[in-house]
C-alpha cells in the first residue's frame, strides 16, 4: 500500500512541476563582465539545484576522507575485539577439557587483543589456573602479579586465586597471606573463610579453626555437624599443648557439655590425663561415660589404668566393672579389665577367674600375658609357661 501512496505522489509531483514549468515564462540574467547570460528561471532552478547536491556530494566525500583514519582504527579495534572474545570463549573451553597449553595459549591472545582491563584480568585468571595445572608456577605467579596494574576492582578476584593456588601447592603461609589480602577487601566473604579454615586446619592452629567455625555457622555457611567434626578436631590438635593437669581440667570444663559426650573427644582427653599422670581423673572420665554409654574401647582403656589408679578409684571400677558384667557377660575385654583390676588389688583368685572367662570367650594375646604373669607370680611356673607359649603363637600367627 506505501508503494503504491509512493508512486501517486511522485506522479503528483511530476505533474505540478510540468504545469509549473509551462506557467512560468520567467528569466534570469548572470551578469560576469565582459559576458552576460541570460537563462530561463526554470534552467536557474536546477542548475541551482544541481550545484547545492554537488556541493553536498563533495563536502562529503572531503569529510569521509578526512575521518577515515579514525573509521580504520574502529575496524582494528571490533577485529581486536572479534578476535579477544573469540580467544577468551576458547581458553575456556580448553581449561574444562583439559588441554592447558591450549587454555593458556588462547587466554594470553585474549589479553592481548582485549581493551577492557576487566577481560584483560579474566584471560589472566584462566592463564593462571592453566599454568597452575602445569605445574608451571612461575608463569603463573607472573600472570597474577600482571593484575596488579589492572585496577582494584580485580584484586579480590586475584587473591583469591592465588590463595586456592598457593593452597594447592602446600604453600600455607603463603596461601594465608594471599586470604588475608582478600579479607581485608571484603572481611565476610564466606569463601575466604572456608579458604583460611583449611589453611588453619593444615597448620594445626585450633584456636583459629573454632574462632573460623563459629564465623562459618553464624552465616550458615556449613552444617551443625560440619561444625561439630571441626571443633572436635579443634579440640584434638589442641590436648597435645597441655602439659599440666589443672591446665587440662580447666580446659575440658570450657568445653561445651554436648562436645565432652564425645567418646573419641572423651577417650583422648584420657589419655592425655593418662600421660600427664592423672590417673584417677583419667579413670573418672572413662566411668562416667560407661555410665551412660557402653564402649568396649572404653573399657579397654580402663583395663591400661588398672594399676595407675588410687586403691578407692580402683574399687569403684571394679564394682562398676561388675554391675556391668550381667549386661555383657560375653564381653571378653571387660573380663580382661576386670581381672586387670582384681590383679592390682591383689584379689589373686578373682583375677584368675576373669582372665579364664575372658580366655573362654576369646583367646586374645593379652589375656594369656594378664594370666602367664599372675601364675608367675603365684610361683605356678609350669602354668604359667603354658599361657606364654600361647602368647608365642599368637604372635607369630600375627605376624
Amino acid at each position: 500500500m506505501k508503494v503504491v501512496l509512493w508512486i501517486v505522489v511522485l506522479f503528483a509531483l511530476a505533474v505540478g512541476l510540468s504545469l509549473f514549468a509551462q506557467i512560468n515564462t520567467g528569466y534570469a540574467i548572470v551578469f560576469v563582465p565582459p559576458y552576460r547570460v541570460e537563462l530561463s528561471l526554470n534552467m536557474t532552478l536546477l542548475l541551482a539545484v544541481g550545484l547545492i547536491a554537488v556541493s553536498y556530494g563533495l563536502l562529503r566525500l572531503l569529510a569521509a576522507t578526512l575521518n577515515l583514519p579514525h573509521e580504520v582504527a574502529v575496524f582494528q579495534r571490533r577485529k581486536k575485539l572479534r578476535i579477544a572474545r573469540h580467544a577468551l570463549v576458547q581458553s575456556s573451553l580448553a581449561y574444562s577439557e583439559g588441554r592447558f597449553q591450549k587454555a593458556e595459549r588462547e587466554a594470553l591472545r585474549a589479553c592481548e587483543n582485549e581493551q577492557s582491563p576487566e577481560n584483560q584480568g579474566v584471560a589472566l585468571l584462566l592463564a593462571a589456573r592453566a599454568a597452575h595445572a602445569m605445574r608451571a608456577y612461575d608463569r603463573r605467579d607472573g600472570y597474577l602479579a600482571r593484575m596488579d596494574s589492572l585496577g582494584n576492582g580485580l584484586q579480590l578476584a586475584r587473591r583469591m586465586l592465588e590463595a586456592e593456588l598457593l593452597l594447592d601447592e602446600k604453600r600455607t603461609v603463603d596461601a594465608l597471606a594471599a586470604v588475608e589480602a582478600a579479607r581485608a577487601q571484603s572481611p565476610n566473604l564466606t569463601a575466604a573463610l572456608r579458604l583460611e579454615l583449611k589453611i588453619r586446619q593444615l597448620q594445626s592452629s585450633p584456636e583459629h579453626v573454632l574462632a573460623l567455625t563459629e564465623k562459618l555457622l553464624k552465616s550458615e555457611a556449613i552444617s551443625a555437624e560440619q561444625a561439630r567434626r571441626y571443633r572436635l578436631a579443634a579440640y584434638r590438635d589442641q590436648l597435645p599443648q597441655l602439659i599440666d593437669g589443672q591446665e587440662l581440667r580447666q580446659w575440658w570444663q570450657r568445653i561445651p557439655a554436648q562436645e565432652r559426650q564425645n567418646p573419641s573427644l572423651a577417650l583422648a582427653v584420657a589419655q592425655q590425663y593418662a600421660k600427664l599422670e592423672q590417673a584417677d581423673d583419667a579413670a573418672h572420665l572413662l566411668q562416667g561415660l560407661l555410665e551412660d554409654d557402653y564402649s568396649s574401647e572404653l573399657v579397654s582403656e580402663l583395663g591400661e589404668l588398672a594399676d595407675q589408679v588410687s586403691e578407692a578409684r580402683r574399687i569403684e571400677l571394679l564394682r562398676l566393672g561388675e554391675a556391668l558384667l550381667p549386661s555383657h557377660s560375653r564381653d571378653a575385654q571387660l573380663l580382661l579389665t576386670l581381672g586387670r583390676l582384681a590383679r592390682a588389688g591383689q584379689l589373686w583368685g578373682k583375677a584368675q577367674s576373669y582372665f579364664e572367662a575372658s580366655l573362654s570367650i576369646q583367646p586374645t594375646l593379652a589375656a594369656h600375658a594378664e594370666l602367664a604373669r599372675l601364675l608367675q607370680a603365684l610361683d605356678r611356673a609350669d602354668e604359667a609357661r603354658r599361657h606364654f607359649d600361647a602368647c608365642l603363637e599368637l604372635a607369630l600367627a600375627e605376624v
